[in-house]
C-alpha cells in the first residue's frame, strides 16, 4: 500500500506518516483510493484534495519508481472534515 500525503495542493509520496492530515491512500489489492480527511480541514482544502484524487481515479499517479498507480481504482472518502457549516445546508428562504 503506498500513501501520498496532500501539501501544496498536490499530492506527494511518502514513506512515513502524513504531516499534513490529508492523506490519499492507494491499495493495489482492493484496487481502492482511500481518501482521508481530518475533521480540522477546511472546505476549500477537502475539495482540492478531492479534485486531486478524482484525477488520479482517472490518469493514475507516477511514483519516484516510474510505476503508474491507482488508475481506474475506486474512490473512497473516510473523515468527515471539510463539509459545508450547519448554517449553510439550510436554505435561509422558504421554498413555497
Amino acid at each position: 500500500m503506498t500513501t501520498l500525503e496532500y501539501k501544496d495542493s498536490k499530492f506527494h509520496e511518502t514513506s512515513n506518516e502524513p504531516m499534513s492530515g490529508i492523506s490519499l491512500k492507494v491499495d493495489d489489492q482492493a484496487k481502492k483510493l482511500i481518501l482521508t480527511i481530518p475533521n480540522d480541514a477546511s472546505m476549500i482544502q477537502r475539495r482540492a484534495a478531492e479534485r486531486n484524487a478524482r484525477g488520479i481515479q482517472k490518469t493514475g499517479y507516477m511514483t519516484k519508481k516510474g510505476a503508474s498507480i491507482g488508475r481506474g481504482f475506486e474512490l473512497v472518502i473516510e473523515g468527515t472534515g471539510g463539509g459545508l457549516p450547519d448554517r449553510l445546508k439550510q436554505s435561509p428562504r422558504e421554498v413555497y
